[in-house]
C-alpha cells in the first residue's frame, strides 16, 4: 500500500464540492471522496466504488461498471452544456453527432 497521496487532486476534489470520507481505497489506501452526483472515487488512483447492496460498506466497481458510471457522468455534463446553448446551428450539429453515437451504440448492442 502506497503512502504517497496526490494532495493536489484531493484539494481539487474538495474545492469541487466532494466530501472526504472515512473510508479508504482498497488499492492505494488514500481516502475516498463522495461527489455530489453520488459517485465515490479515489482521486489518488482513480478507482470508483459503490455502496454494497448488503450494507457492508463500499466495493470497487468492475471495469465494465466503471465504464458505465463514467459514461453516465459524462452524459450529465453534456446535459448541462446543452441547456446553455443559444445557437440553433451549433445545437443541431451536436444533436446530429449524438444521433451518430446512439446509432453506433444500438448497432453494437
Amino acid at each position: 500500500m502506497s503512502l504517497k497521496f496526490d494532495v493536489k487532486k484531493m484539494a481539487e476534489a474538495l474545492q469541487s464540492g466532494a466530501v472526504m470520507m472515512a473510508a479508504h481505497c482498497g488499492s492505494c489506501g488514500a481516502p475516498l471522496f463522495r461527489y455530489r452526483d453520488g459517485r465515490v472515487k479515489c482521486v489518488n488512483c482513480g478507482r470508483l466504488y459503490k455502496y454494497a447492496r448488503t450494507g457492508e460498506g463500499l466495493e470497487e466497481l468492475s471495469p465494465l461498471e466503471y465504464g458505465r458510471e463514467e459514461a453516465l457522468s459524462l452524459l450529465r455534463e453534456v446535459e448541462k452544456h446543452l441547456l446553455e446553448i443559444k445557437d440553433e446551428h451549433r445545437l443541431r450539429s451536436i444533436v446530429d453527432a449524438l444521433k451518430k453515437i446512439l446509432n453506433e451504440l444500438a448497432e453494437k448492442g
